[in-house]
């Protein structure tokens, strides 16, 4: 019966701490690359008034250091 119990805790253990480095994995790549990209903020965030106003500002930009 101890055997069993011991066992059950282990495996309760294990999966905790896999599910605890999977989301400080995550936290770090949130941190690094993703927090940085446009795209994935617009996925979680949903598009807004700032969004929409972010992207027509930076169309006059492009228009105005392109000179073709």
């Amino acid at each position: 019966m101890k055997d069993i119990i011991l066992a059950g805790l282990s495996m309760l253990a294990s999966i905790a701490l896999v599910i605890i480095f999977v989301l400080f994995g995550w936290y770090i790549v949130w941190k690094l690359i993703l927090s940085r990209s446009r795209f994935v903020r617009e996925l979680l965030k949903g598009t807004g008034d700032s969004t929409i106003s972010e992207l027509k500002t930076n169309c006059s930009k492009v228009k105005k250091i392109r000179k073709d």
